[in-house]
């Protein structure tokens, strides 16, 4: 029961960063009260999560290719 979990967190968390992904490469990322971020920001909010899909990513091949053993 904990590795079902642990998978479900992983590919919840998976979900969360391809949405931020998607809305910086869509402009429609913004902060507090509808503050548009400048271009650099954009670029390291970008970055943290192309590195986040990439971590879960292998978190959740790890977790199936284990078998789902913790």
């Amino acid at each position: 029961m904990m590795a079902d979990e642990r998978l479900l967190f992983w590919e919840k968390k998976l979900v969360e960063n391809r949405h931020i992904l998607e809305m910086v490469d869509t402009g429609q990322f913004t902060v507090g009260e509808g503050q548009v971020l400048d271009e650099q920001t954009l670029a390291e909010v970008r970055q943290w999560a192309a590195r986040r899909v990439a971590e879960c990513q292998a978190r959740i091949a790890e977790r199936i290719n284990s078998g789902g053993a913790s």
